[in-house]
């Protein structure tokens, strides 16, 4: 197949429409209709149905879309991967998710140019369940997974202390600790689930253990965040002092002493993780990214 027909293939499902597509690609329609066949015949799967509504893609076409982003990705890297070659370096493409220490990053790129400065890194942002894929279609050569996946070798690195932030003026602002009985009667965003390794139905169990009736919503962090929750007149939003100092810089970010039924805490764990065989480059950034961790990072 082509780079190209997977192009033509992405922009119809994203134009629902062949004649649009054709005409964002300058090209005719009998023509773009041609690749978009042939792309089918060679991979024995129709990947786009017309119905009243326009263009819709079929099941395989999905799941060809859901790739094809990280396709892409790595085409538009090829440039920096060989540049990387021809000056007789290394490159390392590391999975990275959000919330990671700002602190422990910076500290971590200042160690690798220090102690393997053959070695370039190219990071990619992605959450933990993005990153296993990425790693088994050997997109990425390294992950940073908030939990230790069975199918990848992982080694721990840190772990992040989770809490709540919350406004300056509110009760809870001059708390030592906060436990989730505290919570009651409060309305409270969270990550959504597969962002971090706090699962929806972990927060929720823990809420009606303390017999609390808090008013949960799970959303995205980004950098608009800090607008949600205003939007969203939250009281409270379950955090790691990290994204709070990130998202919610004018808040007060209190740590959760609440433990699940396992006795586990809710601290966010980070593992590097990588598929074996693994060249001794990546290895050594492990060992690298393991001297520079914090537990203490929040």
């Amino acid at each position: 197949m082509e780079l190209r027909q997977l192009s033509y293939f992405s922009k119809v499902a994203e134009a629902r429409s062949f004649s649009k597509a054709a005409a964002i690609l300058h090209m005719t329609q009998p023509s773009l209709s041609r690749q978009i066949m042939a792309l089918e015949r060679e991979l024995g799967h129709a990947l786009l149905i017309r119905t009243p509504q326009g263009v819709e893609p079929t099941p395989a076409g999905v799941g060809l879309l859901s790739h094809l982003d990280s396709v892409f990705a790595q085409v538009e890297r090829i440039p920096e991967v060989v540049r990387t070659a021809g000056n007789e370096l290394r490159l390392a493409r590391i999975g990275v998710p959000q919330g990671l220490p700002q602190d422990w990053g910076v500290a971590l790129l200042r160690a690798l140019d220090q102690q393997l400065p053959r070695v370039r890194v190219s990071l990619h942002e992605a959450t933990t369940e993005e990153q296993r894929q990425l790693l088994q279609h050997g997109m990425i050569d390294l992950g940073l997974l908030h939990t230790a996946a069975p199918e990848l070798t992982c080694r721990f690195l840190l772990t992040q202390r989770m809490g709540v932030a919350v406004p300056p003026e509110s009760a809870l602002a001059t708390a030592a600790t906060i436990s989730f009985a505290q919570l009651d009667g409060l309305r409270v965003m969270a990550h959504a689930a597969g962002e971090v390794d706090v699962e929806v139905s972990r927060v929720q169990q823990l809420t009606e253990a303390a017999g609390a009736e808090t008013e949960w919503l799970f959303r995205r962090f980004s950098e608009h965040s800090w607008l949600i929750a205003l939007a969203s007149k939250v009281d409270g939003v379950l955090v790691t002092r990290t994204s709070a100092r990130r998202h919610l810089p004018n808040w007060v970010w209190v740590p959760v002493t609440d433990r699940d039924a396992a006795g586990d805490d809710l601290d966010i764990r980070t593992w590097a993780a990588w598929r074996d065989p693994a060249p001794s480059h990546l290895r050594e950034i492990v060992d690298v990214m393991r001297s520079v961790a914090d537990s203490d990072h929040g």
